[in-house]
């Protein structure tokens, strides 16, 4: 298990629209955990509780309105299934949105996010289908610009395998590719996991090409001191 701490990118300015963010998302969670009736997370979720007729059993029902669906994938980012959940994200978004909304300012980062989220969210509908909650397929897609700009940048890792745990730095580039890759994997195999393996793809896809327009068409250079990815493959701007 590979778990990230700390990017090792200069940051000039504070994050707010990042901080923003988290904040959001930890308060929304939260009350939607906390809160006895599920009122907040059925919604935001996009379920209602059906009463079957027969045996007066309670079921949860996904709304099949295709043109909620949008608005679903962005508002169900903000919730998250249980307090693991949540802080595994926070963590995620922290270590790498940080950088990313230094690059992409305040009003980019959150566009970034909210399109990775859109993208994510859609991808799970149409190809695995059912809710999904969290905060990760928009994790992705800022983890996918944080590909583009800083695939040198050294990212601090902590590690647990058996019995053995400790902590260490490898660069950006090879994290994120190894986080795709699991995916990928999963499902090439079609493997039974809980995880909303569509959502984390498709934010990344989201993220990743618009950070990449972004750098192609000059809209976002690296500094002096920073390399991008299509630097690092020798095609430079």
């Amino acid at each position: 298990m590979l778990i990230p701490l700390k990017a090792a990118v200069p940051v000039w300015g504070r994050p707010w629209a990042n901080v923003a963010l988290m904040l959001l998302i930890i308060s929304i969670s939260t009350i939607a955990l906390l809160q006895e009736s599920g009122d907040l997370f059925l919604t935001l979720a996009g379920l209602s509780v059906q009463v079957d007729p027969d045996t007066g059993e309670l079921a949860f029902e996904f709304a099949k309105n295709i043109l909620m669906l949008p608005v679903l994938a962005v508002s169900s980012s903000l919730l998250h299934a249980g307090w693991l959940h949540l802080a595994g994200n926070m963590l995620f978004l922290w270590v790498f949105g940080n950088a990313v909304n230094y690059k992409f300012g305040h009003v980019g980062y959150v566009v970034l996010y909210l399109a990775a989220a859109l993208v994510g969210g859609l991808a799970h509908y149409a190809l695995e289908g059912g809710p999904v909650v969290g905060a990760s397929g928009a994790i992705n897609g800022v983890m996918g610009a944080f590909l583009v700009y800083f695939p040198r940048n050294d990212v601090k890792v902590f590690y647990f395998w058996f019995l053995r745990f400790g902590t260490f730095m490898m660069s950006g580039i090879w994290l994120v590719l190894m986080y795709v890759a699991w995916d990928v994997l999963y499902l090439a195999m079609g493997a039974d996991v809980s995880t909303a393996l569509w959502a984390h793809v498709g934010g990344f896809v989201a993220g990743f090409g618009a950070a990449l327009l972004c750098l192609l068409a000059g809209w976002l250079r690296p500094t002096e001191d920073e390399e991008t990815l299509l630097q690092l493959l020798g095609i430079h701007q």
